[in-house]
Formats: structure tokens, C-alpha cells, sequence
């Protein structure tokens, strides 16, 4: 199953003296662990597909989107941001894909496999 995720919402301030409860807690774990806590951004899983319904989209691309959406079977996970979907756009067939990339002005989108 292939995944589609989206960046919802973005720049919690952790040093805000407004931040939620469940925010603070992030933040405190993370100190434990040795590691500050800079902006907090939050994905979301949009819509879930069928590797073969990706993989047939990706056939069905041109050379860059190929290779671009092609590193999810080597890599399990990719970003697209606004600046890849710009160049994957235009060699895409319609699809769910293309119209989610055409829309994508800020943030960034995920694409993960399962393993």
C-alpha cells in the first residue's frame, strides 16, 4: 500500500507560552533525549493507494517523473516539494497525483511504501 501524506499544519513555536499540553510533552521528551526542538510540523495520510495503481502512473510519466516518483521502490519514502512539482506536472498523465502536485505552493508532500 502506498500512502500519500501532506504537511497540515506547520511552525508550532515550541517556546510559546500558549502551546497545548500535548505539545509540551514533545517538547520535554525530546529534551530527554538529547535533542532541541526547533518548528513542529505535522503530516497527515490523505489518501492510501495500490502499489500497482502507483507504479502505473509512474509508467505511464516522462523521464524525470519517472525517476522522481521511481526512488519510492528504492527508498520507501519521498518528498515532493513545490519546486519537484513544478517539472513533475507536466509529464504526468491526469491523475490523483497531478492534481494534488498542481496544487502544492508551500509545505511539501510525502509518498511511502509499506514494507
Amino acid at each position: 500500500m502506498i500512502e500519500i501524506c501532506k504537511l497540515t499544519k506547520r511552525r508550532v513555536d515550541p517556546t510559546s507560552p500558549d502551546l497545548p499540553e500535548k505539545y509540551k510533552q514533545v517538547k520535554i521528551f525530546s529534551m530527554a533525549v538529547g535533542h532541541g526542538v526547533g518548528t513542529v510540523d505535522f503530516m497527515e495520510c490523505i489518501k492510501k493507494i495500490s502499489e500497482e495503481e502507483y507504479l502505473k502512473v509512474v509508467d505511464d510519466c516522462g523521464e524525470y517523473a519517472q525517476f522522481k516518483l521511481g526512488n519510492l521502490t528504492k527508498y520507501f519514502e519521498i518528498e515532493v516539494f513545490p519546486e519537484h512539482a513544478q517539472l513533475l506536472v507536466p509529464e504526468m498523465p491526469d491523475c490523483y497525483l497531478k492534481t494534488l502536485f498542481s496544487s502544492l505552493e508551500e509545505g511539501f508532500i510525502v509518498i511511502r511504501k509499506s514494507i
